[in-house]
C-alpha cells in the first residue's frame, strides 16, 4: 500500500510506500517518472507488526523539489529522498492505493491497512477537508475495497484472505512477472511476496 501524489498529467508519481513482502511489511519512498523513464527509491527497512508509519511529501519552493519521507514512529527509523520537480510540475492529484495482485492467501492475514491523520496542504494551507476521496477498484480480487471515513480522517483498505482468486493457479514466476513488470521497480518486493 502507499499514498502518493501526481501532477495533472499523471506522469510523475511520488510516494511513501509500505509494501507487504510475503511475511512482513517494509517501508521506503519512491519516485517514478514515465517520460523519460526514471525511478528512484530510498533505502528500504522492515516494519514490525503494530508499528506505525508516518509518511510525508513536503514541497520546497526554493529548490522546486519534494522531500519524500517514511518514518517508523516507534523507532525513529527514517527513509527519505529529495525529488526535483520535472519541468516545474506541481503535484495536485492525491492517491491512497493497495497495488499488486496475488492469490488471496498471499495478503496479510489481518485483512486491513489504515491511513489515518491525513493532512493535505494546498499552497501552504490546510485543505484536507476539501479533498474528495473516491474509492475505486482497478482489478477486483479478494474482495479488496477502500473505505473512506472523512469524518475521522481515515482511509482503510480491506481484503479477505479466505477467498478464491483468479490468480490461484499462477506459478510463482508468473506472479512475480505480473507484479514487477519484468525487472521493473517492484521486482525486489514482488519476489519476496510469494507464499509457497
Amino acid at each position: 500500500p502507499w499514498f502518493g501524489m501526481d501532477p495533472a498529467d499523471n506522469l510523475n508519481l511520488t510516494q511513501p510506500v509500505n509494501p507487504w513482502e510475503g511475511s512482513n511489511w517494509g517501508m521506503y519512498t519512491e519516485y517514478y517518472q514515465w517520460s523519460p523513464t526514471h525511478n528512484s527509491n530510498s533505502p528500504d527497512h522492515s516494519v514490525e507488526p503494530g508499528q506505525t508509519l508516518q509518511g510525508t511529501m513536503e514541497y520546497d519552493a526554493s529548490s522546486d523539489s519534494y522531500t519524500l519521507t517514511q518514518k517508523i514512529v516507534e523507532t525513529g527509523v527514517t527513509s527519505s529522498q529529495v525529488v526535483k520537480c520535472q519541468s516545474g510540475k506541481k503535484y495536485t492529484v492525491p492517491y491512497v492505493v493497495y497495488e499488486k495482485t496475488w492469490p488471496c492467501k498471499n495478503y496479510p492475514s489481518d485483512g486491513v491497512v489504515t491511513f489515518q491523520d491525513i493532512v493535505v496542504e494546498c499552497d501552504g494551507k490546510d485543505c484536507t477537508s476539501s479533498v474528495d476521496w473516491a474509492a475505486k477498484i482497478k482489478d477486483d480480487n479478494c474482495n479488496m475495497a477502500a473505505h473512506v471515513d472523512k469524518g475521522n480522517n481515515k482511509i482503510s483498505i480491506t481484503w479477505d484472505t479466505s477467498m478464491e482468486s483468479k490468480y490461484d493457479n499462477f506459478t510463482n514466476t508468473e506472479l512475480v512477472e505480473m507484479n514487477s513488470r519484468g525487472s521493473g521497480w517492484g521486482a525486489r518486493f514482488a519476489s519476496r511476496s510469494v507464499v509457497v
